[in-house]
């Protein structure tokens, strides 16, 4: 029977349900206290699936919770002396267990922090990577890449929580992106909007917007029958780099999402990111390309059919017809997009 271990997920701003329901589903895993873009859980089986989560940012062994974090300067103070009395050699075993760790390992370490601090981000990585050499004797690298470890110190109003990655890289970093465009959506935001209508093998989706393709990526690794397109012939040859990259078939159609060549009803799910007219040049209005765009992905879902998009201009998404089931505002490039969901 496998040990239980402690482990912290974190998320994007707003996932944190989403995320939470991804984690509680996978074998042995139970979780615990959910906060901001943090899920904590334990695990009584093979952490291996872990590092198959699609809606989650990276996922850690919790190694320390450390209370009392203040805001002067002289925290870090208080965080170096922490960081060199952890005991990192289990984590590190454990790690082994699922990928290659060398011995003596190079380690690398992140940090951010919620709320305003008289220091920052690196001023915490140098402080705890300077506790931890010392404890250890292992060699601090700058680059993350190189690292055999990543130790994540998260400060969350006066708590630090405190974790070993538990892959070697952070897993919102598809190997899959070799290419990008403006706008382009983070992985884990696309997985979310998958996982909010319920994708599953066989089911027929669209992303009318499609971009690099993130959206019918993630989609077709899930066994979803993916087909999209763009108005930039340069965002179809994007998403097919990055489809060939990912092993995936995607169909992709160059098009105006304003007239799609579709039949009535064809779809069973429809998931997009719609224009928001900052990072991509939008040249019809906002409004009346969303009135257009709407009413195009109402005409090809099928009955019964579920659609989710996200957008920063909320109240101008007006799809008669179908029920919107859920709004869930995030954190995304600096703004606060809103996640919506309808059903037909």
């Amino acid at each position: 029977m496998d040990a239980q271990r402690s482990i912290f997920a974190l998320t994007t701003r707003g996932l944190e349900t989403v995320s939470a329901d991804e984690v509680a589903a996978l074998p042995g895993v139970t979780v615990g206290e959910v906060g901001y873009r943090r899920v904590a859980a334990t695990c009584a089986a093979p952490l291996t699936p872990l590092l198959g989560l699609r809606t989650v940012d990276d996922v850690f062994l919790d190694v320390a919770t450390w209370p009392d974090i203040g805001r002067p300067r002289s925290a870090l103070v208080t965080l170096g002396a922490l960081s060199a009395q952890l005991d990192l050699h289990e984590a590190a075993a454990t790690c082994s267990e699922i990928r290659p760790v060398r011995s003596p390992p190079a380690f690398s370490v992140t940090a951010n922090f919620v709320g305003k601090r008289n220091y920052g981000t690196e001023e915490i990585k140098r402080a705890c990577a300077d506790g931890i050499a010392a404890r250890h004797g292992w060699t601090y690298t700058d680059d993350d890449g190189a690292a055999d470890l990543n130790v994540r110190v998260f400060i969350e109003h006066e708590a630090a929580f405190v974790g070993v990655r538990l892959g070697h890289r952070p897993l919102y970093k598809r190997p899959y992106k070799q290419d990008h465009m403006p706008g382009s959506l983070k992985p884990t935001v696309a997985a979310a909007l998958l996982y909010l209508v319920g994708m599953a093998p066989g089911l027929r989706v669209l992303d009318p917007c499609c971009g690099a393709g993130t959206i019918l990526i993630e989609a077709a690794l899930l066994g979803a029958e993916a087909q999209g397109g763009d108005n930039d012939a340069a965002a179809i040859i994007a998403a097919q780099t990055n489809a060939a990259a990912a092993g995936v078939a995607v169909k992709l159609q160059l098009w105006d999402a304003q007239a799609l060549p579709i039949a009535d009803g064809a779809l069973e799910r429809i998931v997009t990111n719609l224009p928001w007219g900052r990072q991509v040049d939008v040249h019809t209005a906002l409004r009346t390309l969303y009135r257009q765009i709407g009413s195009e992905m109402r005409r090809v879902l099928a009955p019964g059919g579920q659609l989710a998009l996200l957008t920063n201009a909320p109240h101008l998404v007006n799809l008669h017809g179908l029920r919107c089931d859920k709004q869930m505002e995030i954190s995304l490039f600096g703004q606060t997009p809103t996640m919506m969901v309808f059903s037909a």
